[in-house]
């Protein structure tokens, strides 16, 4: 029986690691950018929000999204958290657009916002944060933190 001595093995070791290293795919981050954002309906004590959002895989591999965690601000006022469960495909080197619904309880955040609003919300700034759990073993879950105006 052959028998493998430490330095050698170590060796191996090192070998194989470097080659999984070099067949793991590249994965680029996708983006997501806020296309809109609509007030559904509500009264003071409660808001539904419809954000549309616009998901950008600049990798040749699909994207099978499997839930989004989000919160959202406006105006720099925390409107909300949400989490959706639709599972969705983003296409390789493409475009998905999906709607994210965010209750919000916070009256009083949107009477601060409503004067903003008048002009149809131009120059108003959103922030929306979280994570994204998709299916893939190799990239299963990356955070985002997209920013922009109306």
């Amino acid at each position: 029986m052959k028998r493998l001595y430490p330095p050698m093995l170590s060796l191996s070791l090192v070998a194989l690691l470097a080659s999984g290293c070099a067949i793991a795919p590249h994965f680029e981050k996708p983006t997501l950018t806020v296309a809109g954002v609509d007030l559904v309906d509500g009264n003071f004590v409660e808001q539904h929000v419809r954000v549309r959002v616009r998901a950008h895989n600049p990798n040749a591999t699909d994207l099978p999204i499997r839930s989004i965690d989000y919160d959202l601000e406006v105006g720099g006022e925390s409107l909300g958290h949400g989490q959706t469960d639709a599972v969705f495909v983003v296409p390789g080197r493409g475009d998905a657009d999906f709607s994210m619904t965010v209750t919000t309880h916070l009256g009083p955040i949107v009477l601060k916002l409503l004067p903003r609003l008048k002009d149809g919300g131009r120059g108003l700034e959103y922030r929306v944060t979280g994570k994204v759990q998709t299916r893939l073993a190799f990239f299963s879950e990356f955070p985002f933190d997209e920013r922009g105006k109306f």
